[in-house]
């Protein structure tokens, strides 16, 4: 972990005091993609002080311009793994490993791959890209950083591994109405995987909570969009209830849930309990056009509000409980997710 001195300020939370903290720690993140082809992209850290969390605010830095000088291009995910983290550039087809404070260490240009979105298993990183194809890399290695890759199918999207097994979403991206599907990859022998069929277009959530696999199909985007279990043990699929977001608190054992189509002015912020199915609303004050939700492993709650393509994105910050710690924090253009140091 890095300690760090901040000296920037923010009048972007809804209780600040004006004292600055004076010791921070990288292990919140921010991917942000920025405009298609506008090299807006930012990868950010959330600082905060370390020794009066939670009630210290955030405050947002720009880690890679700040560390390098330049801008990365886009970033559509990212992941911490170990000292490092991964960042998975979509437009730009690379993927960038820096150290834990933004500094590149590696780039890895990958001609017509367009990396998309990160896992890992502990003992390497894993990321999924519109060739059709899942990765398999050490981002340790200097050398030969790419180890193996297997084509999954068109387009996959979220991925996240449970029990040796890896699952890809595989989008509708193409519409030809055959993205209604989840591969499998066994990750001792990485070749010959298998579909399991869910709802049309699951897309960007992707989550593994025990032996269950929750992912969203949007569909077409005129019917509602659909949360939807995978029994890892069994193959098989439960439909539960429409959101357009996801995101597992293993302090409530629940699902973290948005529902805010694009567009709508049908929108919900709420938890839903695993082992009751009962669902408990949550406060969307301030809310405006939220598109991600993100847990901690404490079971704080991180909200990406996109209001708008020609501003900044804003995240919400929260209590497990769903209470409002701070409020519109500005980080960069068109937030992605909201990534943790484990």
């Amino acid at each position: 972990m890095s300690a760090l001195t901040f000296t920037a300020c923010s009048d972007d939370d809804d209780f600040y005091d004006g004292k600055q903290p004076e010791v921070s720690t990288t292990d919140v993140y921010v991917s942000c993609a920025g405009n298609f082809g506008a090299n807006q992209g930012t990868v950010g850290i959330l600082d905060y002080n370390i020794q009066t969390r939670p009630t210290a605010p955030f405050l947002y830095r720009n880690a890679y311009q700040e560390q390098n000088g330049i801008k990365i291009g886009d970033a559509q995910d990212l992941i911490v793994f170990g000292d490092k983290v991964v960042v998975a550039c979509t437009t730009s087809s690379k993927i960038e490993v820096l150290n834990r404070v933004g500094k590149v260490e590696q780039t890895i240009k990958l001609h017509n791959v367009e990396p998309r979105y990160l896992a890992t298993d502990g003992k390497y990183v894993y990321f999924s890209a519109y060739s059709g194809k899942v990765y398999k890399m050490n981002p340790n290695d200097k050398v030969k950083p790419m180890v193996d890759s297997i084509d999954v199918g068109d387009h996959p999207e979220a991925i996240s591994i449970t029990n040796g097994k890896l699952y890809a979403n595989l989008s509708n991206y193409s519409m030809t109405g055959n993205g209604k599907y989840v591969a499998v990859v066994d990750l001792n022998t990485f070749r010959n995987p298998k579909n399991i069929e869910v709802g049309l277009n699951p897309y960007n959530q992707n989550i593994a909570a025990g032996n269950d696999v929750f992912i969203v199909s949007m569909f077409d985007y005129t019917e509602k969009p659909l949360v939807q279990k995978i029994d890892t043990k069994t193959n098989k699929v439960t439909q539960l209830f429409n959101a357009t977001s996801i995101a597992y608190s293993a302090q409530k054992n629940a699902l973290v849930c948005l529902y805010a189509p694009y567009g709508s002015n049908d929108k919900s912020f709420f938890l839903y309990d695993l082992a009751t199915g009962q669902k408990t609303n949550l406060d969307m004050t301030g809310l405006r056009s939220p598109q991600q939700v993100n847990v901690d492993k404490w079971g704080n709650i991180y909200v990406i509000d996109n209001p708008s393509y020609n501003a900044p994105s804003e995240v919400f910050y929260y209590s497990p409980e769903g209470k409002l710690i701070q409020g519109n924090i500005t980080v960069g253009m068109s937030a992605q997710n909201v990534r943790f140091a484990n």
